[in-house]
C-alpha cells in the first residue's frame, strides 16, 4: 500500500512538473507569436497516459499525388509529339498526365529529372483537396477539377527524402479541360496508362501503382453504367458510346451485341437521329438519370 502511495505521489509530482514546464514555455513563447503559444498550450493539455504529447511521436510527412486521366484526341497527340525526340504516343486509349520532376538535396540531386504525377506536400492549415488543387495549378497550370481520394500509399521506402505518406487521388476528365495545358506546356507529357503499366514510360517512385489503381477504378465504373464521368456530350449514338468504352477499358468491354443490350437498361431513346453521317442515320440516346444518377460515381 505505501508503495502504491509513493508511486501515486511520484506521478502527481511528475504531472505538476510537466504542467509547470508547459506554462513557462507558453509564457516565453507568447512574445514570439500567438501560434507558437497556442501549439504549446495544446501540448500541455493533451498528453497520453505516458505523459507524451503529439510532438513526442514521429510525424511522417504527408503528400498528395493526383492521377489525371483522360481520353485524348489522337490528332492532337500527333500534333504534340510528332517532332519530339520524346516517346511518341500514337496509341489510343486511357492516358495520364505527367509532369517533369526533380528531387534535390542541399548539395546534389537525389534523382535525375523524371516524370511523375502532379503532387505536393500538405501545408499546415490545408485540407487534402486544397493541396491537390494547389498541386494541379502550380505543377500543371490546371484548375477547376475535383479529384477524389484513391488510397494511402505508405511503403516505408517509397520516397528517398524520408518517411512520406502519399494520399493518392484521381480524376477522369474530358480532354478539352486539359488540352491547352498538355499541348503547350513543355514540362507536361501525356502518356498512355498501358505504357506506364508496362514500364515503357518511367515514372518516379510508386506513381506507377497509383496510375494503375486509378485506371482500375475508372474501368470498374464504366463496366457498371454507360458514361459515369460524362465524357460524351448528350445526346450520343451507341457507336460513340461503345468506342469510348473500348478506349477506356479494351479488355473489359464485351462484344458489340452484348454491350448494347447491357447499356440499353441505362439509356433513354431521344427518338431523334444523328445528322451528317454516311448511311442510315443512327438513333441518339441520353443517360437515364433515374438509373445512372446525375453526377459521377462517388
Amino acid at each position: 500500500m505505501p508503495r502504491n502511495q509513493d508511486e501515486q505521489h511520484s506521478n502527481l509530482s511528475a504531472g505538476s512538473s510537466l504542467e509547470a514546464e508547459g506554462k513557462r514555455a507558453i509564457r516565453d513563447a507568447r512574445a514570439a507569436g500567438g501560434s507558437t503559444a497556442q501549439r504549446l498550450r495544446s501540448q500541455e493539455l493533451w498528453r497520453d497516459e505516458s505523459g507524451r504529447s503529439l510532438e513526442d511521436y514521429p510525424r511522417p510527412s504527408v503528400a498528395v499525388d493526383v492521377a489525371v486521366l483522360t481520353v485524348p484526341d489522337p490528332l492532337d497527340l500527333e500534333l504534340r509529339y510528332s517532332s519530339s525526340s520524346q516517346e511518341t504516343e500514337s496509341e489510343g486509349g486511357l492516358h495520364v498526365l505527367l509532369v517533369l520532376s526533380e528531387i534535390r538535396s542541399s548539395n546534389q540531386p537525389l534523382s535525375k529529372p523524371s516524370w511523375s504525377l502532379p503532387g505536393t506536400f500538405l501545408h499546415d492549415g490545408e485540407t487534402l483537396i486544397q493541396a491537390t488543387n494547389r498541386a494541379l495549378l502550380t505543377k500543371a497550370g490546371i484548375k477547376g477539377l475535383h479529384p477524389r481520394q484513391l488510397k494511402v500509399f505508405d511503403e516505408l521506402r517509397r520516397d528517398p527524402r524520408g518517411r512520406v505518406l502519399s494520399v493518392g487521388h484521381f480524376e477522369l476528365v474530358n480532354w478539352e479541360k486539359i488540352r491547352q495545358a498538355v499541348l503547350f506546356n513543355p514540362d507536361i507529357r501525356l502518356r498512355s496508362v498501358r505504357s506506364v503499366a508496362e514500364k515503357r514510360t518511367r515514372v518516379r517512385i510508386d506513381h506507377r501503382e497509383i496510375v494503375s489503381q486509378a485506371a482500375e477504378r475508372v474501368q470498374a465504373d464504366y463496366r457498371s453504367v454507360p458514361d459515369p464521368y460524362r465524357l460524351l456530350a448528350e445526346p450520343f449514338t451507341l457507336r460513340d458510346l461503345e468506342s469510348l468504352h473500348r478506349r477506356i477499358d479494351p479488355d473489359g468491354t464485351p462484344a458489340k451485341d452484348t454491350f448494347r443490350r447491357r447499356m440499353m437498361n441505362y439509356l433513354v431513346d431521344t427518338e431523334s437521329t444523328s445528322s451528317g453521317s454516311i448511311g442510315k442515320p443512327a438513333r441518339l440516346f441520353e443517360n437515364n438519370p433515374s438509373r445512372t444518377g446525375r453526377n459521377r460515381p462517388t
